[in-house]
């Protein structure tokens, strides 16, 4: 998605004061990905979410993938979610569809094209031998987003908190299944623990989402 458009769709960007103005849409991104011929726009730059609107006020199906990220303002931390692409969304058309009505559209600069100066579409994968379809790779792409893939504002899975002298069982590495106490929490989610190593007690420091209390486990 780096190729510049070889033409340019015409569009008023306006002043800043009413590009403000535009109310920012939900996410709300497609029910499904099939069935379409999916491109790539190229939008003015800050313009992805207007371009977004008003391509969906004439009849595409759109997918603006989003990121989040702490912002610091005014000495106040938020959280803020900007597109995935900067300028760039997707928009997929119908067998009966074609460009006419991204003309005009505001906020739209033009479409990614190919070498040939043909706009390029994003191929759909061809099934295997025994499947009957494969996902679309931006159904691939929503479903990382949906899972936090790109949001950096949640805080990592620490895991639970243990007391010392809590019996617990190890669930990864090299002494899964072996059952061991606690010695004491950690920084960042881990946990020391003292395990019954061949004869011997042996200290492991191991990450809290790696243990089960032993009354859990069994």
């Amino acid at each position: 998605m780096t190729n510049l458009p070889r033409f340019a769709l015409s569009a008023d960007i306006g002043d800043v004061h009413h590009f403000r103005s535009i109310p920012i849409i939900n996410h709300e991104p497609p029910e499904t990905f099939e069935g379409l011929t999916w491109f790539v726009v190229v939008c003015n730059p800050k313009c992805e979410r207007r371009a977004q609107l008003g391509l969906r006020r004439v009849g595409y199906q759109t997918y603006l993938p989003q990121t989040k990220r702490w912002v610091v303002h005014a000495r106040k931390k938020e959280a803020r979610e900007n597109p995935l692409f900067p300028r760039y969304l997707f928009i997929g058309l119908r067998s009966d569809q074609d460009f006419f009505k991204m003309r005009g559209v505001d906020g739209v600069e033009g479409l990614v094209r190919d070498g040939y100066g043909i706009p390029a579409k994003i191929p759909a994968p061809e099934p295997r031998e025994g499947e009957e379809t494969r996902p679309h790779p931006l159904a691939r792409l929503l479903e990382r987003e949906m899972a936090g893939e790109f949001d950096f504002t949640r805080l990592p899975d620490l895991g639970p908190e243990y007391a010392p002298g809590e019996a617990v069982r190890l669930t990864a590495g090299a002494f899964t299944d072996l059952q061991a106490r606690v010695v004491s929490m950690l920084s960042k989610g881990r946990v020391e623990v003292l395990l019954d190593f061949m004869g011997r007690g042996t200290k492991v420091q191991m990450k809290a989402t790696e243990l089960q209390r032993l009354e859990a486990a069994e």
